[in-house]
């Protein structure tokens, strides 16, 4: 949702915690953002939607062939 505009996919307008907001502020979580966003915005072109109407689970299936990393689970 972060990354979804009105019209257009972004990296930088997150809405975060102040302390949050620090973390996201470091390039490597840029970097995720940015590729997050590109992958996004292939995927509506390629379909013909708007990004609002992409499937969740077609976006996290491109994201995962780019190894990132959609589900956090918790080490026991």
């Amino acid at each position: 949702r972060s990354l979804v505009g009105s019209e257009m996919c972004k990296e930088t307008g997150l809405s975060a915690s102040h302390a949050a907001y620090g973390s996201i502020r470091m390039e490597p979580v840029y970097m995720v953002l940015g590729q997050s966003a590109a992958v996004a915005a292939v995927l509506a072109i390629e379909n013909n939607k708007s990004v609002q109407r992409l499937s969740y689970l077609k976006l996290k299936q491109a994201l995962l062939l780019y190894h990132q990393i959609v589900d956090w689970k918790k080490e026991k």
